[in-house]
């Protein structure tokens, strides 16, 4: 069993990274993207992933806000706040947040592995 990701960024070329790089793991599966906050809704309950990767800085609405939409329609999904700037920076930001993490886009790669091996484990499955 995979986990289904939805990946849900405004910039093309970020989603096109990440995208690619998750696409290299076998315990993943990109199973749709999202350039806002209406098609990360529509999608997100179209396409029941496990984890939405979210940008944090969505044009007009703000990917907490989405996040904590998305939390009341499915709260068994899991949120993960990705951005180009520093925890610190959203620190208060995000613990109040319903999200379930955070990862930092300058270290994406690691994070997202970090990110996909504790979803395993949580979930017993193997990496």
């Amino acid at each position: 069993m995979k986990l289904k990701i939805l990946i849900v960024d405004d910039m093309d070329s970020m989603r096109m990274l990440v995208v690619q790089y998750l696409r290299r793991n076998e315990s993943v599966v990109v199973v749709g993207e999202a350039c806002n906050a209406e098609q990360a809704l529509a999608k997100t309950e179209e396409l029941s992933p496990d984890i939405v990767l979210m940008d944090i800085s969505l044009a007009g609405v703000s990917g907490v806000e989405v996040t904590r939409q998305i939390k009341a329609i499915l709260p068994s999904v899991r949120v993960y706040l990705f951005s180009a700037y520093e925890v610190d920076e959203f620190r208060e930001l995000v613990m109040n947040s319903p999200a379930d993490g955070f990862i930092q886009k300058s270290s994406i790669k690691p994070e997202l592995i970090a990110m996909i091996n504790n979803e395993l484990e949580r979930r017993n499955l193997p990496k």
